[in-house]
C-alpha cells in the first residue's frame, strides 16, 4: 500500500485514490515540462550512439584525456568487450537489470489494473516486515533514545563534572581561594613588630644552613 509510482494511463480510473492531497486529480506534466525534456532527451541518445567508441576507446580527447592502461586495465578490458553501441544496446535487452525493471512494470500493472486486493492482502500478511521497513530497520529509534541519550549524558556529565566542577571549581575557584588563604596568612603573619621580623630572619637563616 505504500508504493509510489507514476499512474499507469488510465489507473486513476480503475481505484479509489487513497492520496493525501485536497481533491486534486492525477493528471499528466504539462505540455512546458515534458517537451523540453524530449527535445534534450532525443540529441542526447543520438550524439551518445555516435560518439560513445570515439570517447571511450579512441583519440576523441587525444592528449588531453587518456588512461594509464598498465595502471588502470579496466577501459582496456572493457574495451575488448564492446562491439559497437547498437550491439551494447540490444546486450542491455538481455542483461538481468533490464528483466527486473521490466518485472516490477508488469507486478505494478497487475497490482494496481488487474486485481487491486493483493496489495492489501500482501499487506496484511507481510505487515511485521512492513513496519520494520516502515521504521528504517528501527535505526532512527535506536539512535535517538540510545545513542543520543548516552550522547547527551556522556556531555551532562562532561559538563558538570569537568568544566563546572574540575575547571571551574577546582581551578579556577580553587587557585582564588588558595591565594586568598595564603594572603590571609601572610597578614597574619605582618605583624609590625620588629621582634616578630627578627624571628622571622632568624627561621629563614636556620632553614638555609640546614637545607
Amino acid at each position: 500500500e505504500n508504493f509510489h509510482h507514476k499512474p499507469f494511463p488510465g489507473e486513476h480510473d480503475h481505484h479509489d485514490d487513497h492520496g493525501h492531497g485536497h481533491d486534486h486529480t492525477p493528471h499528466e506534466s504539462p505540455a512546458v515540462v515534458w517537451v523540453p525534456l524530449v527535445l534534450l532527451a532525443i540529441p542526447s541518445v543520438v550524439i551518445g550512439f555516435m560518439t560513445i567508441q570515439p570517447m571511450l576507446f579512441g583519440d576523441f580527447f587525444k592528449d588531453a584525456i587518456f588512461v594509464n592502461v598498465h595502471a588502470h586495465p579496466a577501459m582496456e578490458e572493457l574495451a575488448e568487450e564492446f562491439h559497437g553501441a547498437a550491439a551494447m544496446a540490444l546486450h542491455g535487452l538481455t542483461a538481468l537489470p533490464f528483466w527486473l525493471a521490466l518485472s516490477g512494470v508488469v507486478t505494478a500493472y497487475v497490482f494496481y489494473m488487474v486485481a487491486p486486493s493483493i496489495p492489501a492482502t500482501l499487506a496484511k500478511v507481510l505487515r511485521p516486515l512492513i513496519v520494520i521497513l516502515e521504521n528504517k530497520y528501527f535505526m532512527d529509534w535506536f539512535n535517538e533514545n540510545v545513542l543520543a541519550r548516552l550522547a547527551r549524558a556522556l556531555g551532562v556529565g562532561l559538563w558538570k563534572g569537568g568544566d563546572a566542577g574540575l575547571i571551574d571549581g577546582l581551578i579556577i575557584n580553587g587557585s582564588a581561594r588558595a591565594v586568598g588563604g595564603v594572603a590571609g596568612l601572610v597578614r597574619r603573619v605582618q605583624t609590625g613588630y620588629l621582634y616578630w621580623y627578627a624571628l622571622v630572619m632568624i627561621l629563614g637563616v636556620m632553614g638555609l644552613m640546614t637545607w
